[in-house]
């Protein structure tokens, strides 16, 4: 689709050659907002003066405009037909794997991908609205055991850190023998007259097809665990709150293997699962400020009581599950007038101090 920009320019254009043609005027503007431009030359040299090429150094794919291809149905088989200049050869026909019933991507921009011997097609198109969702309000917290815990206790994708886990564990130990090889190789090629060795070992030990397949079959996992979380999320509310998962955990002393599996740890595919799955199902996702909600008991709303692992002691003497304690704290947050999304972590703090003191001189009274 062009952008209104390039159309304002080529209507200049336009009105600039045919101001006093009103006809003129008005047929050349009709096939610009059709999308028709290609049919009239002098529409068609403003649209290549104004709509600039991208760049790009991927050489195995490339992107067809929707005037650039037509589809066709051969002996129940979709067709995509790619027109190219006649100097160039016949057109490219790509014959696909559906009959086209349910798949056409006929009016879009399409991007031709060719990857191992197999050629993709990828378009856009819009979800369907999929199944209701609920009319609650409530507030999600990321756990590691599990993918969220909500402020009514309910647990979603268990199992998550088990997966997080078993992934960034053998990640590590296979990390550490391809250190060790990596030296060996070295220590061959260096030494002189032992290439063929150091060859040998960066061939047959030191490639990447295991671990990146590896890799893959974990993200998957991930993904489909946490998608089947936050539909279920989705299932029973209309208002999800949440703290803004794209940022990165920030710690003063970062414990190393803590680190390691949360850098393996898909945060951002928790927030575009809970991002793209609201918008999907009609349902809203409010993010607000997180600071403080891990140290806050969820009773009173103030710095007060104490976290130890996944328990949190309350000042009454209850006793919490930490993720759950910290979805209640971020739920009260969604309400909290005082405290919006961008106040810094300091004037947080201070003004969570003042109102314990100011609850110590009431009790005081």
């Amino acid at each position: 689709m062009m952008s209104s920009f390039i159309e304002l320019l080529a209507s200049r254009a336009i009105y600039t050659r045919a101001k006093d043609d009103e006809a003129e005027l008005t047929r050349l503007y009709t096939l610009l907002q059709q999308g028709e431009w290609t049919q009239e030359n002098f529409l068609h040299r403003q649209m290549r003066r104004h709509l600039k090429h991208g760049h790009s150094k991927v050489n195995n794919q490339f992107i067809v405009r929707p005037d650039k291809y037509h589809t066709e149905i051969v002996d129940g088989q979709l067709v995509v037909v790619i027109k190219i200049a006649a100097k160039y050869g016949q057109p490219i026909r790509l014959v696909t794997t559906t009959n086209g019933k349910s798949v056409d991507p006929s009016g879009k921009n399409i991007r031709i991908i060719v990857k191992d011997n197999v050629t993709e097609i990828h378009y856009a198109f819009k979800k369907p609205l999929g199944r209701p969702r609920g009319t609650e309000v409530i507030a999600v917290d990321k756990g590691y055991t599990e993918a969220f815990v909500d402020s009514d206790g309910d647990e979603y994708g268990i199992g998550f850190g088990k997966v997080m886990t078993e992934y960034s564990d053998k990640t590590s130990k296979t990390n550490k023998s391809r250190n060790r090889l990596y030296a060996l190789e070295q220590k061959h090629r260096e030494a002189g007259g032992r290439t063929a060795k150091a060859d040998h070992i960066k061939t047959n030990n030191l490639g990447t097809k295991k671990i990146n397949a590896r890799r893959s079959k974990a993200q998957n996992r991930i993904r489909n665990m946490v998608l089947q979380a936050v539909h279920s999320v989705v299932d029973k509310v209309g208002v999800v709150v949440s703290e803004d998962l794209s940022r990165p955990i920030a710690k003063r002393r970062p414990w190393k293997k803590c680190n390691r599996r949360m850098s393996a740890w898909a945060r951002g595919t928790l927030a575009e699962a809970l991002e793209s799955i609201t918008q999907q199902r009609k349902a809203r996702h409010a993010l607000v400020n997180a600071a403080y909600t891990l140290q806050m008991d969820s009773n009173t709303h103030l710095l007060e009581g104490k976290r130890e692992a996944d328990k949190f002691y309350c000042a009454n003497g209850d006793v919490l599950q930490a993720d759950f304690n910290a979805a209640l704290n971020l739920l009260h947050r969604y309400s909290d007038q005082e405290i919006t999304l961008y106040t810094p972590h300091r004037e947080v703090r201070r003004v969570l101090l003042a109102r314990s003191s100011g609850a110590t001189e009431r009790q005081g009274a």
